[in-house]
Parts: C-alpha cells; structure tokens; sequence
C-alpha cells in the first residue's frame, strides 16, 4: 500500500514501477513480478484508482494562506463515489472533513478545493488520504517555495499564459438557500446568475478546445468523432492529448459534488467541467462555447431519484479562472 509522500511536478511521467501524473505526483508499489507494460499506451474507462494532487498554496492580502487540492481519476467514463471517512479525509486538525469531494469526475479536476490556514503555517503540512479500488495515496501540502501559484500561476494552468491585460474571477450566485429539502422525484429549479469581466476575450482563433493548428486542421469537419457522436465517448482517448488547452471564454455548468450521481438528474443536462479532450468539453478539439443565457442567468432544474444527502456545485470557468457555488440538499422519501 502506498505511504509514500506526493510532490508536486508540472508533468506526466510513467515508467515500470511507478506513476507520476498531473502537478502532483503519486507513486504506488508495483508487484516485482507482474509482467512489464507500458503504461503510457493504456487506457481505462473504469476500475481505476483516483489520485490526490496538490496544486500549490495560494497567498492571501490578508496574511493568510490557501492550500490549493485537485485529483485525477484515471478512469474516462466511471465517476467514483468515496465518502468522507478512512478511505477519504483530511488529516489533523484540518479534517476529516474540510470540504474535499466526495464524488470524483472524470480524468483530470484542478484546484477543486482549498483549505485556509494562518500566515505562521511554517513547515506544518496537510494531509490528504484517499482510497480508491484498493489502493491508497496520499497527497502532501506544504508551502515549499516551489509550489506557491499566485493569480497568473494559477491561469496558467488552464491555458500557457494569461491575458495580457488582467483578468479577474467570474461571480456566481445561486438564488435561494444554499441548504434545502427535498423530496425523491421532486424537480427543484437552481436559478444561477454568472457574471464576469469580459476577459479573456473569446477569438475565433481559439474557439476550440485544442491548440489553434489542430483546430485549423478539422476546419470545416463539423462530425469529428466518427460513429460514435455521444458526447461521454465521442472521439477516441489519446485524440489531442499533447494540445490540452481550455476554451476562453465563460460558461457554467452544475454537477455533484458529493453524493451520488447516479440518482441525480439535471435538465438541460450539463456540460462536462472536467479537462476531457473528447466531445462535449471545452477542452476537446473543435469545442465551440455555448452561448450565454438572457441577463447571465442559468435555469437547471435538479431532481433526485433515491434519498440522501447531496451537494450540488455550480463552477462559473472563464477558461483561465474558476468560482464555485455549492447547494446541499436533504433528500427524503
């Protein structure tokens, strides 16, 4: 079982014995014995362990300081639910719940979650374990000097560098109460209003989700995804892989956050907010952003099929810069 700690790297190395994937790295034991495979050629819609990334710490005006969390989920199609407890939480006095997710989307999720600490942190570090398919890893936050992301450090992890003239966070805000009740099959309408600063400006140059020669190269090809045009599946695994780059421009879109998806509904169904390079994410090739709703204002009714507890986030995305709005819902038979 891993124990190892996980450091942070701006890339994606595999090789026989280990794994190191995404701005974290995880490393988990390999059976001396088993046979040698390239990892690297492999792909899994399902059955895979999620890993916990570190994505770096954040400083704040006010002193204080933001440890910044993401994950990838190895697996392109399956949604993994791990609920707080042993297999998922925060160490000390930090946890065991601080906020973290308790339903894992697809492939690759970055700066998910934070954790506020004081200005006087130091050397402590927070720990976050996370057991997946049998198999644990641990991602530690620290504030090594390598890992600090201020706000131009953080848009550039979405896309290379960020827009010359500034860009600030989108606002978002859900109307009602951020806790209700609700009843199963009983369709709840979330009224969410997204506003932004206008930056970065969307180009036709960058209309899609890949880097502009290889939307050049599909122009005029409006079915890139041969037979098979659903928008879970559309295109295959490895399509565009090295031109990982987020569409600029605002969108919205709602998804669980904790709970089950299963039982969770959403009409209009939503777009994908993770970094998938097939159909239907503004990280796939030839993505085109959809348009904006009247007076910025979204209208998803919710509706659940089974009782429990649920936490919805809505994540306002500008394509450089993320604001997140969470409802928790109670739901009763």
């Amino acid at each position: 079982m891993f124990d190892k700690k996980v450091t942070l790297w701006p890339t994606v190395i595999v090789f026989a014995g280990a794994l190191l994937i995404g701005t974290g790295v995880a490393r988990a034991q390999v059976d001396p014995k088993a046979p040698e495979i390239d990892g690297g050629m492999l792909t899994y819609s399902k059955g895979q362990p999620v890993l916990p990334v570190y994505e770096g710490w954040h400083p704040n005006q006010d002193g204080t300081i933001d440890l910044w969390f993401g994950y990838l989920n190895q697996n392109y199609e399956e949604e993994t639910d791990v609920p707080v407890g042993p297999n998922n939480n925060i160490g000390g006095k930090w946890g065991p719940d601080a906020g973290q997710p308790t339903h894992f989307l697809p492939r690759n999720n970055r700066w998910v979650f934070k954790i506020r600490v004081p200005g006087d942190f130091g050397k402590s570090e927070v720990v976050w374990t996370l057991t997946s398919h049998g198999k644990t890893y641990r991602t530690y936050a620290t504030l090594i000097p390598g890992y600090v992301h201020d706000d131009m450090g953080i848009q550039r992890e979405y896309f290379g560098t960020p827009p010359a003239t500034g860009n600030q966070a989108p606002e978002i805000n859900i109307s009602g109460d951020n806790h209700r009740s609700a009843k199963v099959g009983q369709p709840i309408m979330l009224t969410v209003k997204v506003t932004d600063d206008g930056y970065p400006r969307v180009s036709k140059a960058r209309a899609g989700g890949a880097a502009p020669a290889a939307n050049a190269a599909r122009a005029g090809n409006p079915n890139i995804c041969g037979a098979d045009t659903s928008p879970q599946n559309c295109g295959a695994p490895n399509e565009g892989a090295g031109n990982l780059f987020s569409v600029q421009g605002l969108r919205m879109g709602c998804f669980v956050y904790r709970g089950s998806s299963a039982p969770v509904a959403f009409e209009p169904p939503q777009p994908k907010m993770w970094e998938d390079h097939r159909g239907g994410s503004p990280w796939a090739t030839g993505y085109t952003l959809p348009p904006i709703p009247k007076d910025n204002t979204w209208e998803i009714q919710t509706k659940f099929d089974e009782p429990g507890n649920y936490t919805v986030r809505c994540l306002a995305h500008d394509g450089l810069l993320t604001t997140p709005a969470d409802v928790t819902f109670t739901v009763s038979k």
